[in-house]
């Protein structure tokens, strides 16, 4: 099997493998970055999306990737990226297996392997643009080009880097470290065998071509070029500064956001076990020395990895090229061993969705297309998952009260902790950001209430505590949120054709005191049924009723 065969039957099934709904809760304020730097033909210098926001500035180092997919939805919409996504993640390792000097068959398989591991961070966010560039510059840095080309190539690569994401601070990094290679013993990630080089090499000479420059002197004028190239943005320095301010704050317990979070064992053993394979491989392997920068990226990398779930893509996508070279086997056991590499494929296709589109269980589509349908004002509450939904629904008409960008709202997220514990804070905040209009998770704990009449301490669901039916209208709900609506704010004659009185969406299993309730429940699950569809929550209400 050639290596592009192996490398385009590799994309065809993974690509496949990986189409799967958008579940990523940063795609729809991307999404609403883009419009409004395509609309404004400008970058915001300030976030201009949602009311909670501090008026700091805002350092968006992925703008770049912002307006590609703005662009890319205009054509395809949710379902085409989805299928872009797909055929992305599909990319990183198909190069992969395209340029690594492994034997054809165990390039299949590593890069299955590593497929797997990638398939739950590589999906819509400008992480998995990062992945696609980690390996082409390790592909670059082990190439033969020639010292002019490569830096321009290497230097361009920096600059769509550090615009598309933040990991592009490992560029210069990376090029130093291929200081360690030594080339006549062959510790070139991509390209021929050693001896295909040398004889390659040889027969240049023999034509007049230039040889290859020393490696020291080459990778510190890539490593010199490439940090010059960061500064290509239109921040400067704190485009470098500012995911070290961020990594600071995550730091300090300003917040907690689980893609900061280590990897641990339990929830990542495919990593772990990766890295002691790999480790294994390096200690077996003849030509330590020539695979020594190989070892110090890998080693970077997996400690990234573990240090922090988020960088578990760069891992997984590097890895095909980093392990040191195994050896060529006959066609069949080399084939023998691309066959190996369906398991993981079909475990990765196995474990998921395979249909384009957002993930309705995450985003609360129908809820947010009723109350767009309903033409209410004003500013929205909203947990941050649900921010950029909002806004890229509702902006700039109404405005989302925060998304999921943490460095923005560090003040707001120490007074949401507060108020979901104080009442008096809750209606302060209210206040505060003038929010009408609430679209909120399910929560699946009910809270104890005291209750004044009786004296009793009663459990109720979160929802009637929080928007209590006197203050608030349940106006819609779907499998992710419910939307509120104050009363004091809209007319009562407009809340009535579009309130649920009787029902409870995050407690389908309420009592109803009397039989007029119940078939008053009855009714508005009926209606949801054909307003919402047939969803999970109001089969669970239909349940309940019964």
């Amino acid at each position: 099997m050639t290596k592009r065969i192996a490398a385009a039957a590799f994309f065809v099934l993974a690509a496949i493998a990986a189409v799967a709904p958008i579940r990523s809760y940063d795609y729809f304020w991307h999404l609403t970055t883009g419009r409004w730097i395509v609309e404004h033909r400008a970058i915001p210098q300030f976030d201009p999306l949602a009311v909670a926001s501090a008026h700091v500035p805002w350092i968006n180092g992925e703008w770049l990737y912002e307006i590609v997919l703005y662009a890319l939805h205009g054509i395809g919409g949710d379902a085409g990226i989805s299928i872009i996504s797909a055929m992305l993640a599909a990319a990183i390792f198909a190069i992969a297996v395209l340029i690594t000097s492994q034997d054809a068959g165990v390039a299949l398989l590593i890069a299955a392997v590593g497929f797997a591991g990638a398939s739950d961070r590589l999906g819509v966010r400008p992480a998995a643009a990062a992945a696609l560039l980690i390996v082409i510059a390790i592909g670059l840095l082990g190439s033969r080009l020639r010292l002019a080309p490569l830096t321009i190539a290497y230097v361009c690569l920096t600059i769509v880097w550090i615009n598309v994401h933040p990991s592009a601070l490992l560029a210069p990094v990376l090029a130093l470290i291929s200081i360690l290679q030594i080339r006549s013993a062959g510790g070139s990630p991509a390209g021929p065998p050693p001896a295909r080089r040398q004889e390659a090499k040889t027969r240049q000479r023999a034509a007049g071509g230039p040889a290859d420059e020393p490696s020291a002197l080459r990778s510190i004028i890539l490593a010199g070029a490439s940090a010059i190239a960061l500064l290509v943005n239109p921040y400067g320095w704190n485009a470098i500064l500012a995911p070290l301010r961020l990594t600071s704050e995550i730091h300090s317990g300003a917040f907690v956001n689980a893609e900061w979070l280590p990897s641990t064992f339990a929830f990542f053993p495919l990593l772990y076990v990766t890295i002691g394979a790999v480790l294994l491989l390096f200690i077996g392997t003849k030509e330590k020395r020539a695979n020594a920068w190989r070892l110090v990226i890998f080693a970077l990398l997996a400690a990234l990895a573990i240090r922090y779930v988020r960088n578990q893509g760069l891992y997984f996508a590097a890895l095909p090229l980093l392990v040191p070279p195994i050896g060529n086997f006959s066609r069949r056991v080399s084939n023998g061993i691309a066959a190996c590499a369906l398991i993981p494929l079909a475990w990765v296709f196995q474990h998921d969705a395979h249909r384009p589109g957002i993930d309705d269980e995450r985003f609360p589509a129908r809820a947010v297309a009723a109350l767009k349908s309903y033409n209410l004002p004003g500013n929205i509450y909203n947990v941050d998952q649900f921010g950029g939904l909002i806004e890229w629904t509702f902006y700039p008409e109404r405005r989302a009260l925060t998304d999921g960008r943490n460095e923005l709202f560090r003040e707001f997220i120490e007074a949401d902790a507060v108020a979901h514990r104080d009442s008096r804070a809750w209606h302060a905040m209210i206040a505060k950001y003038g929010l009408v209009l609430a679209v909120d998770e399910y929560q699946n704990e009910k809270i104890e209430v005291l209750d004044v009449a009786s004296g009793e301490r009663r459990a109720l669901p979160a929802s009637l505590v929080r928007y209590r039916r006197r203050d608030w209208a349940l106006i819609a709900f779907d499998d992710a949120a419910m939307v509120f609506a104050r009363r004091d704010v809209f007319p009562a004659s407009r809340l009535d054709a579009i309130e649920y009185r009787f029902i409870v969406p995050d407690d389908p299993g309420i009592g109803y005191a009397n039989a007029e309730f119940r078939d008053a429940a009855r009714r508005e699950i009926a209606r949801a049924k054909v307003q919402f569809g047939d969803i999970r929550v109001v089969r669970e209400l239909e349940a309940g009723a019964n």
